[in-house]
């Protein structure tokens, strides 16, 4: 055998064998198997996105992922953890880690925080009804927490009143959040410590992973897993604010003579 029938055989050999892996791995892609860590073939998983405004630009560890045409999107994502990153046109950038399992799909709501908050200002009996909820408002403690994750996390203010303080509830149906354990255990852990004492503690509206938080003169909204990157937002400034939350999740505002509710 002539050395040009030779390498004419072994470069049809390797252009078979490159074509056959080039059709696995079509087939493979399309089926939701990526490289994983390792370089080892892992399945991917769905990670849907909800509460999206429309035209978000969608971002996964820094790669672009689309943008958004309706108030969902979903996106694959190989097992383990990843940043994600949500921008909008008059929203403030969402920034969170999701941990993605390597045996189901994740929704997640995006905490997308207005640049610019409305408020519908209160006369007459919505300002008195308003004006009672603010003169009952507490702080959450120990013993009455504020309830946030599905219930599976109790955040509270420590016993000087400087620390917000998320715990893990210990019942059999709940799924601590990922944020609160550590190598299996999960423990109180620290989200928030202001130089200035809080005043308010609120359930951010139709969240369970955030919270509303006033500080001197200013409200902030703050995701409750505290790794960074996190979200974190001024959702107003006052003169003198007080604020409160409603039956209906609603947050009403008092500063000197307005009262007034803020839509979020």
């Amino acid at each position: 055998m002539s050395h040009n029938t030779k390498f004419s055989i072994s470069w049809v050999a390797t252009a078979f064998v490159i074509i056959v892996l080039a059709i696995i791995s079509f087939i493979g892609y399309n089926a939701g198997y990526r490289i994983g860590p390792n370089i080892s073939l892992v399945k991917t998983r769905s990670l849907t996105i909800t509460n999206l405004p429309e035209h978000s630009h969608i971002f996964t560890d820094y790669a672009p992922r689309g943008e958004s045409i309706k108030s969902t999107l979903s996106i694959p994502l190989v097992p383990g953890t990843h940043m994600v990153l949500v921008t909008s046109q008059n929203y403030f950038p969402w920034t969170t880690l999701v941990t993605i399992p390597d045996n189901k799909n994740i929704k997640v709501r995006a905490l997308l925080v207005p640049k610019a908050v409305s408020g519908t200002l209160l006369k007459g009996s919505e300002a008195k009804t308003a004006l009672s909820y603010i003169e009952n408002q507490t702080l959450p403690t120990i013993d009455k927490p504020l309830t946030l994750a599905n219930g599976c996390a109790l955040v509270s203010l420590s016993k000087d009143k400087r620390t917000i303080i998320a715990t893990p509830t210990t019942t059999p149906s709940c799924t601590p959040p990922v944020y609160l354990c550590a190598s299996g255990t999960c423990a109180p852990t620290i989200i928030y410590s202001p130089k200035i004492p809080p005043t308010a503690i609120l359930a951010y509206p139709k969240h369970t992973d955030a919270f509303l938080v006033l500080v001197g003169k200013n409200l902030y909204a703050l995701s409750l897993d505290p790794r960074s990157p996190r979200t974190f937002a001024r959702v107003l400034h006052g003169i003198s604010p007080k604020v409160a939350s409603e039956k209906d999740g609603t947050v009403v505002v008092s500063d000197q003579s307005s009262v007034y509710t803020i839509s979020l």
